[in-house]
Formats: C-alpha cells, sequence, structure tokens
C-alpha cells in the first residue's frame, strides 16, 4: 500500500514538472503495470498459502498441492514480468525526456 501512495505522489510531481503528455502517460502506464505486478503477487501468495494448509477447492488428481504450488509459483513468475515491465516504460519516459532535451525540442 504504501508503494502505491509514494508511486502516486511521484506520479504526481513528474505529471506537474513535465510540460509533455507522452511522458505523463509512459509514467501511469508503469504505475498501473505495477499495480498489477502488486495484485498478482498477492493472489501467489494467497494461493501458496491455500497449497500448503489444504484450504480452498481441490480436485483429486487435478489440483494437489504440488500442482498448486505450481500455479502459486507462475502467478509470481508473471508477477515479476510485470515489474519488470514497469520499469522499463519508467525508463522510455526518462529516455523520451532526455531525448527531447538533447534535441531542444522541449
Amino acid at each position: 500500500m504504501n508503494k502505491i501512495i509514494v508511486a502516486a505522489s511521484v506520479i504526481a510531481m513528474l505529471t506537474a514538472a513535465q510540460t509533455s503528455f507522452g511522458q505523463a502517460a509512459q509514467v501511469a502506464k508503469a504505475e498501473k503495470k505495477e499495480q498489477k505486478a502488486d495484485k498478482k503477487v498477492a493472489k501467489a501468495k494467497e494461493l501458496r498459502s491455500n497449497a500448503a494448509t489444504g484450504k480452498g477447492l481441490e480436485i483429486a488428481g487435478v489440483s494437489d498441492s504440488k500442482t498448486r504450488q505450481a500455479k502459486a509459483d507462475r502467478k509470481m513468475k508473471h508477477a515479476h514480468k510485470k515489474e519488470l515491465k514497469s520499469e522499463a516504460k519508467e525508463l522510455k519516459a526518462v529516455a523520451k525526456n532526455k531525448t527531447k532535451k538533447a534535441a531542444g525540442v522541449d
């Protein structure tokens, strides 16, 4: 939750400081991907805990604990990808800003 508050304030500062809408949009996209990653991490933790405790729906032969753990691992992997994409979006916004300043377009 603290990450979201900090990120939102950073976005607000970046949006106010930047004159270009494109860069603000990149930062907003990065924040959206970060939020999705946080949701995926939470879901993976929930799935992992359910698999460990035997809680939730379990179908014999289809969703044993190993299968459920594998599903949680896949969720974590996808969350990690989302975090990487978020960082890439932020870097793209910074690079775009530097390119415009170098070209004198700013």
